[in-house]
């Protein structure tokens, strides 16, 4: 049985490396005005330059969302008022979609039995910040969850620092991209036992989210922003190592590479998608993420340290492999091929392998 409202699943990454948009309430509002929070850390002390990455905005404007659709619910005292608030269906419940400023609003459109099961808008609040949306599974025969739009969104780019210089990613529908990740969450609980296994830990939560969020890529006949979300990921965990508990880049990655837009567009329904790909999906135990976070920190945040190219070399060829193709977008093939052979032993052996 599922905790009331205790499992609480953030789809935001630390602050301190995004730069934020100032949005209003409307989370699909477009804003122009930012905060100017960099992330700094370097390999050398060189002074830094900036570098600008647009990923194809012509073909990135093609996403909206079904979001006022309404599942047919239940009449009983139990069931979900009818209301304006947008509703999105979660195998044969719902859930509500909900801005932090309609918060108030949104709880009298659920039962009591639900209502005491989420927490104040204070708490809410306190517990959003900077992050761009919380999602709270509920447990109710209608309803399976809550999702809380923040006011601050959406992440308009991305920066990352190497070697002196700034690398910058524009980031395109990306509250679109955090509502999908968010769904997914309860998409995923839904499907526990029917697919999934009963039992999955927080970092299989995360990454299955991001599944989730492609699958509903390709139903919208692109895959450009699954591959934005891989490097949006990659390049968080490149600032922040703590960033790791969402590093969904290995699964994506793997699913990216093995899987063609047409294949995915043929699972109609996302249960029989996860049913068929989680069994093959690549997994990180946690004696191996800790050893990554390791190698990360000593890599991308060493300060003044030098360079140590053997360190945990028996991780190398899994980072090398899940980073390069962030790094490749951002610096191109040859600087970032370079890069990463001047840090890592095992990189020459991993590209005669694979070239």
């Amino acid at each position: 049985m599922l905790k009331p409202a205790l499992l609480v699943l953030i789809s935001a990454v630390s602050v301190s490396p995004l730069l934020l948009a100032n949005a209003d309430a409307n989370y699909h509002s477009d804003s122009t005005s930012t905060s100017t929070s960099t992330s700094t850390s370097t390999s050398t002390s060189t002074p830094i330059s900036t570098s600008t990455l647009r990923l194809t905005p012509t073909q990135n404007s093609v996403l909206t969302s079904s979001l006022n659709s309404t599942p047919a619910i239940n009449s009983s005292e139990e069931s979900v008022q009818s209301s304006l608030y947008p509703r999105e269906p979660i195998a044969e419940k719902s859930a509500l979609i909900c801005r932090i400023s309609d918060y108030a609003k949104c709880l009298a459109q659920f039962p009591v039995a639900v209502t005491r099961q989420l927490p104040s808008h204070n708490d809410i609040a306190n517990s959003l910040g900077f992050k761009s949306a919380v999602v709270f599974p509920v447990n109710n025969e209608n309803v399976a969850g809550l999702i809380v739009i923040n006011r601050v969104l959406p992440l308009i780019y991305q920066n990352v620092a190497l070697n002196g210089q700034i690398y910058q990613l524009d980031l395109a529908q990306q509250s679109q991209l955090t509502l999908w990740h968010e769904i997914g969450h309860l998409q995923n609980i839904a499907l526990q036992g029917k697919g999934l296994p009963s039992e999955l830990t927080a970092y299989e939560h995360e990454w299955l989210a991001d599944v989730y969020l492609v699958w509903r890529l390709a139903q919208s006949d692109s895959l450009i922003l699954a591959w934005q979300q891989l490097h949006r990921r990659n390049m968080a965990v490149i600032n922040d190592r703590d960033n790791i508990s969402h590093w969904s880049s290995p699964q994506l990655l793997w699913l990216l590479t093995h899987y063609s837009l047409e294949e995915i567009k043929q699972f109609e329904h996302y249960s029989d998608f996860i049913s068929a790909i989680y069994p093959l999906s690549p997994s990180i135990e946690t004696t191996e993420m800790k050893e990554i976070a390791s190698l990360i920190q000593r890599t991308f945040n060493r300060g003044v340290m030098p360079v140590l190219p053997n360190y945990m070399f028996w991780r190398q060829v899994r980072l090398i492999e899940v980073l390069q193709p962030t790094l490749s977008i951002l610096m191109g093939d040859e600087n970032a091929n370079q890069w990463l052979i001047e840090q890592f032993a095992e990189a020459p052996t991993y590209f005669d392998a694979k070239y």
